[in-house]
């Protein structure tokens, strides 16, 4: 109980410390001392898979940048703040950790081919209408071929916190989107966040528990 109470603090703190802790590498500072207490005990394999997805998404993040479909308002390097280079690995790791929901079985050949399109879409799509309707039909068909209980769970979770990070975000000045969308942020958010509940389920997760369960040196 005690431990599922720290991992949901972790948003509204992560927050705050987004909107109103004052200068980029404050941010950073304040994220990581939250995240270090809020998680605790992090295994190997935990580490080793944030790297891995905090590397993963800096370089999509650049390459969404370099296409103009967002830009942040104060960057330090690729056009990103320095905490921005840490955020999506926590996101992930979060979500994991928060819906302890088991792994699939079976081949993930289809998998990869959706995750690879996906992230060809948000790399080379400049149009935010376009964008949508791609990335909305592959999150469709991800869900039409992937539809237990725990897929809607990874994919509606990620979508709930996308929704507080990105209008946290673009509220207090962090980030924007182009052509003034309703509200301030884009409708293809759904769909970047949903598909990586859905991607973190079905590829991510057999290849994290199959490493959790080798015995450490």
């Amino acid at each position: 109980m005690l431990n599922r109470a720290r991992l949901l603090l972790q948003i509204p703190f992560t927050l705050a410390i987004l909107a109103w802790v004052p200068g980029n590498s404050l941010k950073l500072l304040a994220l990581l001392a939250l995240w270090l207490v809020t998680f605790w005990r992090l295994q190997r394999t935990e580490i080793l898979f944030y790297g891995i997805v905090c590397v993963f998404f800096t370089g999509m993040n650049a390459a969404s940048l370099k296409q103009g479909i967002f830009a942040f308002s104060d960057p330090d390097v690729l056009k990103m703040p320095v905490y921005e280079l840490f955020m999506w690995g926590f996101y992930v790791l979060h979500a994991r950790r928060v819906l302890n929901g088991p792994a699939p079985q079976g081949s993930r050949a289809v998998v990869w081919a959706l995750a690879l399109c996906y992230s060809a879409a948000f790399a080379s799509i400049m149009n935010g209408q376009v964008l949508l309707m791609v990335t909305g039909g592959l999150l469709a068909l991800g869900l039409v071929l992937f539809h237990e209980p725990y897929d809607f769970a990874y994919a509606g979770y990620l979508v709930l916190l996308g929704a507080a990070v990105e209008f946290t975000g673009v509220y207090s000045g962090q980030w924007s989107y182009p052509g003034h969308p309703p509200g301030g942020v884009p409708l293809w958010f759904i769909t970047l966040w949903g598909g990586v509940g859905l991607f973190l389920r079905r590829l991510v997760l057999p290849i994290l528990v199959r490493y959790e369960a080798k015995p450490e040196p």
